[in-house]
């Protein structure tokens, strides 16, 4: 049985589903009634008074109505709520997910009824994740069903399903391999406590972009991805993603595989960048102070 999301997106469906039914109602027998009974009531210029929900309903229904369209099956804003994507995307980036890239879904339930192209390696998906299926996360795909991944210390390597480990000439079945290469001991001055990351570069298919890894400064206890060595395989039906900031990040190395249903959609652009209060100021809440156009752009 699908599973319902009670996002924003069930709530406009909702709404939809409310106003639409009211409008359709009084548009065929409410009204008609109203008619008959002698009951109905005009302004100054000789429109209809409707009732009051009656009036409100037949009023917000076109507009929910397009939003719920636009939202559901061509872009949906989005909010980058953490620092797991640092350096590429920042805690207060505003951003548009393509939600038709890989195909038209239902809204609520999330149900592809139109397959368009499957997600491919090095793309960043926002996703509902298998142990907080209510929440939204962003990460960088890294595995798609079939492949098999090997992580050493900086090193990852994809194994394709199609590759028996004896044949690999077909195209496309190669082991791919994906070196952290090191850039700079800076990072962008948006990363939180910087002085303990260093900034390095990885390029996956078509897809180039930085991440950041703690350096030798970061003695947190933990060990580091680049010290770090695993292996996973992905089964049918689910992926593997990462976070740019890579000893940052819960992902799949903590919490599992996607599930195909649970893919939203592609990230696509960075519209606005927005800062907030360090305290919060309004029940409970953070307020913006700051509001920035200059990190607009498309996502890598």
């Amino acid at each position: 049985m699908p599973s319902i999301y009670f996002d924003f997106g069930f709530y406009l469906l909702l709404a939809a589903v409310i106003t639409g039914v009211v409008t359709l109602l009084d548009k065929f027998w409410w009204q008609k009634k109203r008619i008959e009974a002698g009951a109905v009531k005009y302004d100054e210029k000789g429109k209809e008074k409707y009732p009051a929900f009656i009036d409100i309903c037949r009023s917000f229904f076109p507009i929910i109505f397009i939003v719920l369209l636009l939202r559901s099956f061509l872009y949906e804003p989005y909010r980058i709520p953490s620092g797991s994507m640092n350096p590429g995307l920042y805690d207060g980036d505003f951003i548009l997910v393509n939600k038709f890239a890989y195909g038209i879904r239902l809204p609520a339930l999330n149900t592809k009824i139109i397959d368009v192209s499957d997600p491919e390696r090095g793309d960043v998906i926002v996703f509902h994740p298998p142990h907080e299926p209510q929440q939204a996360y962003i990460k960088r795909l890294i595995g798609v069903p079939g492949d098999r991944i090997e992580w050493d210390r900086g090193t990852l390597t994809i194994i394709p399903q199609c590759t028996d480990g004896s044949d690999v000439s077909n195209q496309g079945c190669d082991p791919i391999t994906v070196q952290s290469e090191f850039v700079s001991d800076k990072v962008n001055d948006l990363v939180p406590q910087g002085e303990y990351f260093d900034t390095y570069e990885e390029v996956l298919g078509d897809k180039n972009y930085k991440l950041v890894y703690l350096n030798d400064n970061a003695n947190n206890g933990r060990v580091h991805s680049l010290d770090d060595r695993w292996t996973a395989v992905i089964p049918e039906d689910k992926y593997f993603a990462m976070g740019d900031n890579r000893d940052g990040s819960q992902d799949s190395r903590a919490w599992g595989f996607i599930h195909e249903e649970g893919i939203i959609g592609k990230a696509a652009y960075k519209w606005i960048f927005v800062t907030f209060t360090d305290e919060p100021v309004l029940f409970g809440k953070h307020l913006p102070k700051g509001i920035s156009f200059s990190r607009a752009g498309a996502i890598n």
